[in-house]
Formats: structure tokens, sequence, C-alpha cells
């Protein structure tokens, strides 16, 4: 009973300190108190303060997260990237795997220099390839010519062509007022069609190696046209 009446008392002063507190805070002596949500809870936890972070700051980190792996692939590429001493289009009315092309790309080497100064020769062979005749891939076919255009109208570094009869008849009509597109051009010498027999696969007969017409195009005043048609023009007297 003694303990009944001490809870009892203690129950009667607490109310009485809460009413006098209420009446101070009615007649503005005392501040009320924050609402359950508006009191801050700060973590305690590594947990609760990883989950706080990502609460507040998951779209800023999402974003750094996306910049950072934009510019880690950049700069892979072109840390990675081949600068070419050459590059030499392959268009022909025939198709071939990037093996097969690797073929010609060795057999080509020792016919150029070092002009990009890294220590190697690299011969890059681009390979716009492809048959419109019969059944085929439309939308592949429009890409690649996409790419041929791309590289005769931009790419200062493409000079020479391997080409058979039937696409040097095309280059002559993407040429100015359709006149012939090659400055000089000499049959593909019997060693390449060897190589590619050599590497288990075969280049159309009659195909001929051509070094393009710069002036008048869209290329001519590229900064380092003159280095590229002077290495083009010591291929092909190598070759003759």
């Amino acid at each position: 009973m003694d303990e009944r009446k001490s809870d009892t008392l203690e129950q009667r002063k607490k109310a009485q300190r809460e009413f006098l507190e209420l009446k101070r805070m009615q007649n503005g002596e005392s501040a009320p108190p924050p609402k359950p949500s508006e009191e801050s809870v700060a973590p305690r936890t590594f947990g609760e303060k990883l989950s706080n972070f990502w609460f507040h700051y998951k779209v800023h980190t999402l974003l750094v997260l996306f910049f950072a792996v934009i510019i880690a692939v950049c700069t892979h590429q072109c840390a990675t990237r081949i600068e070419y001493d050459a590059k030499i289009i392959l268009h022909t009315n025939k198709y071939y795997t990037s093996e097969e092309i690797g073929v010609l790309e060795e057999f080509f080497k020792p016919y150029f220099t070092d002009i990009t100064g890294n220590g190697e020769v690299e011969v890059g062979i681009i390979d716009c390839s492809f048959n419109t005749e019969g059944t085929f891939d439309s939308s592949y076919v429009a890409s690649l010519s996409t790419k041929l255009q791309a590289s005769i109208a931009n790419d200062e570094t493409v000079q020479l062509f391997i080409v058979d009869e039937k696409c040097h008849d095309r280059l002559n009509n993407l040429s100015q007022n359709f006149s012939e597109f090659f400055i000089e051009y000499i049959p593909l010498p019997e060693a390449a069609y060897k190589a590619a027999e050599e590497g288990g696969f075969t280049l159309p007969e009659g195909c001929i190696i051509g070094r393009r017409i710069i002036r008048g195009t869209s290329i001519e005043n590229k900064n380092e046209i003159a280095k590229y048609e002077q290495q083009a023009e010591e291929f092909m007297n190598k070759l003759k």
C-alpha cells in the first residue's frame, strides 16, 4: 500500500509539472517541444550513416560514377588507339573476316615506313567490301557504303584503295564529274594473292591497287595531307 501511495503521489507531481509547463507555453514563457517528425535522430552505426548518406546524395553519387566511367573509357580508348602509318581501303564485291584482313595488313607492312615515329609500322586495312547482287542485308550494305564515303571525304590518311572492276567503276561514280578516281593504279601484285591463299582465302581476280586523286577534293587542305600523300606515292613506286 505504501508503494501504491508513492506511485500515485509521483504521478500527481508529474501531472502538475506538465500542467504548469503547458501554462507557460500558452503564456509564451517557453517554446513548445519539437514534433516527433521534426526531431533529428543522428545515425549511430556505420550502416545507418551509409543509409543516411545514400538517401540524401544518391543522385549526386550516381552522376559522379557515370562521368567517372565515361572518362575512364575515353582514356582507355585514347591510350590503346592505334596510330596507323598508312590505311588502305579494301573495296570489292566479296566479304572478309577480321583474320583475313589481318593477313593483308601483315603483307603490306614491309612496303611502308614509320611516319608516326612510334617505333613500329602499323598498316590498317579498312574493309568496305559488300556485294549488292542477289540476297543481301540492305542496312548492312548502306552502313558500309556510308563508311566508304566518309573515309573518302574526311580521312586524309586514306590514300590507297584495293578494288575489283565493279568497285573501281563505283569509285569513279563517286569522284568529281564522274571522272577517274585514281591518279595512278596498277594490278594487285601476285604476291598479295599468294599471301591470301596461304591465309586460307582468295581475293577476286583482276583487282587493282591505286592512289587516289587529292587535288580539288575535300581533304586537299588537311594539315597532315602532304606526308600521307608522299607515303602513298613511295608505296606505289615500291610495288612497281
